[in-house]
């Protein structure tokens, strides 16, 4: 009879595990994502990725503003599971369900979480190199600890794993609601995500000093307007311009001056006062360039700062040493 009763006491938590049920749930900040499949339940690492957090949890509450949603409507709800990799991952969170959407905006990728993405059923934050994107992230049906090293993982699946087996392309979020179990009442709204997002760009510049001086103060210069792309540009609009952006295929005029970190300029059509002219797409420039003229209008004025796997990596190019960031002042002529 004893050994009946314990083996019934060790079922119940499996139960749980697998059905969603957030009973008996210990102290902490869970996800509840209601899908057409059934329930999972993931405890979040609030203490570890705040930012994170905050903003998946302002987002499924609809309090953080977004280019997607207006006020007040939470944005994962109808949300597709629009891409699987059998028995390895799914993923959600964008609302073109192709793997490009988003709310508008990046954040900091944090490091600093002591779940793995080597086990299943771990909650991970989509991204890129530096980056995390702003709602998309994917649920590990397969553990692999290599994600670690690109990508945030913030939240562990608590209950609901015949739930997560079970998800595949295709499949809809119906709601993800926040969950606080024995901690203080708190707000994930535009206020607290702003703070979050300053202390993590504040850090992420301290570590950069660290360990790139130069490119440190590179950032530091392009003043206080200065924006970051998914893929790690770091750039400032210098002065607007008008019409259609190029796209593949356009004609393009370009002005430019490049610099390596240390102020060496090591070419400039200024000097030689004979803009560049290419075809996008099908002349050979460097991947940053591409990125930085299809996002500009016709004389509009930048300062940019290209990472090197946007520019010539680890094989360098003339006077441009390997693995080098180069900083250019580019405007974009004219488009045609």
């Amino acid at each position: 009879m004893k050994q009946h009763f314990v083996a019934i006491l060790l079922i119940i938590p499996v139960i749980l595990w697998a059905s969603g049920s957030t009973e008996e749930l210990p102290p902490g900040l869970y996800a509840r994502i209601h899908t057409n499949r059934g329930v999972m339940v993931f405890m979040l690492t609030l203490d570890e990725t705040p930012l994170t957090v905050a903003n998946f949890c302002g987002l499924a509450q609809g309090s953080i503003s977004n280019k997607v949603f207006d006020p007040g409507i939470p944005y994962f709800d109808g949300l597709s599971f629009y891409r699987e990799a059998p028995d390895y991952a799914v993923f959600s969170g964008d609302p073109l369900e192709d793997g490009t959407g988003g709310p508008g905006y990046t954040i900091p990728r944090e490091t600093q979480t002591e779940i793995s993405a080597s086990a299943p059923g771990i909650l991970v934050m989509d991204g890129y190199v530096t980056e995390s994107a702003g709602s998309r992230f994917f649920i590990t049906q397969e553990g692999d600890r290599f994600l670690d090293s690109k990508y945030t993982p913030f939240g562990e699946l608590v209950s609901g794993r015949r739930t997560l087996m079970k998800t595949r392309k295709g499949d809809r979020i119906k709601s993800i609601r926040i969950l606080r179990i024995d901690l203080p009442a708190g707000n994930f709204d535009d206020a607290k995500f702003a703070e979050l997002y300053d202390v993590a760009r504040s850090a992420e510049i301290e570590n950069l000093k660290e360990i790139n001086p130069n490119l440190a103060k590179a950032v530091i210069e392009l003043g206080d307007e200065r924006k970051k792309t998914p893929t790690g540009i770091h750039f400032v609009v210098e002065a607007e311009g008008g019409g259609e952006k190029p796209t593949a295929g356009s004609r393009v005029s370009v002005h430019y001056t490049g610099a390596l970190l240390d102020g060496t300029i090591f070419d400039s059509t200024r000097k030689r006062d004979q803009p560049f002219e290419f075809t996008l797409g099908q002349d050979g420039v460097i991947p940053g360039w591409i990125e930085m003229l299809t996002d500009m209008h016709p004389g509009e004025i930048r300062q940019v700062l290209i990472p090197p796997y946007l520019a010539y990596g680890d094989r360098g190019y003339g006077p441009i040493e390997p693995d080098s960031w180069l900083l250019f002042e580019m405007e974009l002529i004219s488009s045609f």
